[in-house]
């Protein structure tokens, strides 16, 4: 007998039942029904749970000891790139381990008033504990207010707000990530000249703790950078071609270009019509497959990238730790720096 693969012999997933997937998933069996038949009528959250229960039975992940799994909510901006999509699929990967089922849903992105009702609205679903990308508006702070009165915790994901009923915020240091593009920018310019900063407004929190860090140093040490031109591009692609076009044709002295959020395909499209591809140093965030080719044809310089499997794994021990009235405060997590050179290995959205 050949010893050589053993998976041969192990026991293969058992075949969840409708009834158990309904059980843990907390709805009818003919909602169950429907979604393993890939029939129409069931909402794209309910689907995720009957999905994630039904994984999880199967790979013998349920945990014991509790009735049902934790619910959790996540609320992303949508259409907000490939980093933002990956991130979503990280979580329904996590909610296919039994000790919760969560809820994916997408908002449009820079819509504060939208957001917030999508927040409200969470406290009639059933639900355990919420995630979010926030947009910092008052209706936003008092959403998160509400649902704290309804004992029902909130985590903020990639930007921070300054709510004290928020858990924390799941995320790198953006102010030491804007200093750390900064520094490079001063370091990889070498001509005197003006840098851009391609910015998604003041809805995000983020992007003005990048900015802080990126101009304070950018001021220190290097005096061949002389100006700082801030271009809004509501983190839309289109929007931020034309603004870095218009740009570029203004400012023949532009040396760099930091993108502080996403859309980077458009800065990038402008940067190769206008031929300063190779001229102009380009850093920005979020290792995705069109940034990687960025990197690898010189149109970007670095990219400082967060792994989402790790912002998703740690919203949801955070969630479920506050849940369980466990000790444990949200870390920031690393950023990496990442240029052609050492791109081989690295995890892309």
């Amino acid at each position: 007998m050949q010893s050589g693969n053993m998976d041969f012999w192990k026991t293969p997933p058992r075949r969840a039942t409708i009834a158990e997937v309904a059980k843990l998933a907390g709805v009818g069996t003919a909602t169950v029904d429907r979604v393993l038949n890939n029939r129409g009528g069931v909402r794209e959250t309910t689907r995720q749970r009957v999905v994630q229960a039904r994984t999880a039975i199967e790979m013998g992940t349920v945990p014991e000891g509790r009735k049902r799994p934790w619910r959790l909510k996540v609320i992303l901006p949508g259409f907000a790139g490939a980093s933002t999509e990956y991130l979503a699929r990280c979580f329904q990967d996590i909610g296919s381990r039994g000790n919760a089922t969560i809820e994916c849903t997408f908002t449009r992105k820079m819509e504060p008033a939208l957001l917030a009702r999508k927040l409200n609205a969470c406290s009639g679903q059933g639900l355990d504990a919420v995630a979010f990308q926030p947009l910092d508006d008052p209706r936003v702070q008092d959403a998160v207010n509400n649902l704290h009165n309804l004992k029902i915790p909130t985590l903020a994901l990639l930007s921070g707000l300054a709510n004290r009923n928020l858990i924390g915020l799941i995320g790198m240091d953006n102010h030491a990530a804007g200093r750390t593009a900064g520094y490079l920018m001063g370091r990889l310019t070498r001509q005197r000249g003006t840098i851009a900063v391609v910015t998604g407004g003041r809805l995000y929190r983020v992007h003005d703790d990048r900015e802080r860090g990126f101009r304070a140093a950018a001021a220190q040490g290097f005096p061949h950078i002389e100006d700082t031109i801030v271009l809004n591009g509501r983190d839309d692609s289109e929007t931020n071609y034309l603004a870095v076009r218009d740009a570029l044709r203004r400012h023949p002295e532009l040396v760099g270009i930091y993108n502080v959020g996403g859309a980077s395909e458009g800065i990038a499209r402008a940067m190769t019509e206008a031929g300063v591809k190779d001229e102009i140093i380009f850093i920005g965030h979020n290792l995705s497959e069109r940034t990687k080719r960025y990197l690898l044809n010189g149109t970007m310089d670095v990219v400082l990238h967060l792994n989402m499997h790790d912002v998703a794994a740690n919203a949801v021990e955070s969630l479920i730790a506050r849940l369980e009235n466990r000790p444990h405060a949200p870390r920031v997590l690393p950023t990496s720096v990442v240029t052609r050179e050492n791109i081989v290995g690295m995890s892309v959205a």
